[in-house]
């Protein structure tokens, strides 16, 4: 099914009436369903399909996006793929439900995916040239910020909405530098490293750089390749005040940050071999990093990290406590609980990739009633999309915005 369309276009605009039926057996139209009946068939429908309800009439077009929000935070990630080759489209993959969707975008000739941020695809030009574009694309709802591409090089970016009476945005690239860039700024504000440190103990400095960051309260959290967390300002003079809690490891290639509701979380990969991983909750009344030892009725997915609630989610028959990492061979994720028990779930699709040339490689996907191809796809096309973020950025306060 192609997601085509946005349900968040026109809702306005003025449109001829249309002729109601008359019928003596008292036969109403589609639009004049009663709310009870809204809410029974939007219970029985996915993400995607939701966003086709909300293409039929503009009656069910408003109903789509007044209860879009509490709708999405019931829905499970979805697995995204996309080729490198991809000119208009790329697939959602639901394994609960084991359903394929085919999602036409905007064209991306020229474009790479290079990953996802806040419910946004992150689209970048394939060659680099001097008006080159970081391209970030909502799926579900349509919406898109363009930024030019930063002048430095980056392992990570974070996105962020600003309070001011327009809708405005803000993006940060991080990695030896601190680059940030307004949706209304024309270039980037770029920092060195070197001298953005308050500690009490900085006689490592100049071995530090940022791996990864995420926005929580308001504050931009950053991670160092030392296992360090800090708060970054981006006041007229950027600075990341390093938080005096005891790091749990130094490989930055190991650690994430996460942000979930209250919760401020670092994932730790501890076992390679396996894929294992252990989570922590950074306690900020006692200012250490607790390990969790149980996730209870909450499901964390990996990849591209996310966290989310699974008693929401419809049957509430999916395992829980657990985290699903999303792997590349025989088969096509695993699950870990943290029990230490670490099992095969039962393969919903399977996805095989096989080397073309260099790091790219062709995707086999396997799914009832369908097999496609992506040639010329990486590692990094493969990720979670989690709906419950297609609908809002997080904010960041008025204290830690740019001046």
């Amino acid at each position: 099914m192609a997601l085509r369309g946005s349900i968040d276009m026109n809702l306005m605009d003025s449109r001829s009436e249309k002729k109601k039926m008359v019928d003596d057996s008292n036969w109403r139209p589609w639009s004049e369903l009663s709310k009870a009946l809204f809410d029974q068939i939007t219970k029985s429908v996915g993400a995607i399909d939701y966003l086709m309800f909300g293409c039929v009439c503009r009656v069910w077009r408003l109903h789509a996006v007044a209860h879009r929000q509490e709708f999405m935070m019931s829905q499970p990630p979805l697995v995204v793929f996309i080729s490198g080759q991809a000119k208009r489209a790329c697939y959602f993959y639901s394994i609960f439900d084991r359903r394929l969707y085919k999602a036409t975008l905007p064209s991306l000739v020229g474009i790479t995916f290079s990953g996802l941020i806040c419910g946004y695809m992150i689209m970048e030009d394939k060659k680099e040239r001097k008006d080159s574009q970081i391209w970030l694309l909502n799926p579900f709802t349509r919406h898109e910020l363009r930024f030019p591409c930063p002048p430095k090089p980056y392992c990570a970016i974070i996105l962020a909405s600003l309070g001011t009476p327009s809708q405005e945005f803000i993006i940060v690239a991080i990695n030896q530098f601190i680059q940030f860039c307004r949706s209304t700024d024309v270039n980037w504000t770029v920092h060195d490293l070197n001298g953005t440190f308050f500690s009490s103990s900085t006689d490592r400095a100049g071995q530090r750089w940022f791996t990864d960051g995420v926005v929580f309260k308001g504050k931009i959290y950053v991670l160092t390749n030392l296992g360090e967390i800090g708060v970054l300002n981006l006041n007229s003079q950027p600075y990341v005040t390093l938080l005096e809690v005891k790091r749990i490891g130094d490989w930055s290639s190991r650690i994430k940050l996460l942000a979930f509701d209250d919760k401020l979380l670092m994932i730790d990969r501890f076992d390679s071999f396996l894929w294992k991983f252990e989570v922590y909750e950074l306690n900020f009344a006692k200012m250490k990093w607790v390990k969790m030892q149980n996730l209870k009725d909450e499901a964390l997915f990996l990849r591209t990290s996310g966290y989310s609630n699974i008693t929401k989610w419809r049957g509430s028959q999916q395992p829980m406590n657990c985290i699903y990492n999303l792997l590349v061979g025989e088969y096509g994720y695993t699950l870990q609980f943290l029990d230490d028990n670490f099992s095969k779930f039962p393969k919903s699709f399977l996805f095989t990739m096989k080397e073309e040339c260099n790091s790219y490689f062709a995707l086999e996907l396997e799914v009832p009633r369908c097999r496609i191809s992506l040639p010329g796809t990486n590692y990094n096309t493969l990720s979670w999309y989690f709906p419950n973020l297609c609908c809002n950025v997080d904010a960041l306060s008025d204290n830690y915005l740019t001046s």
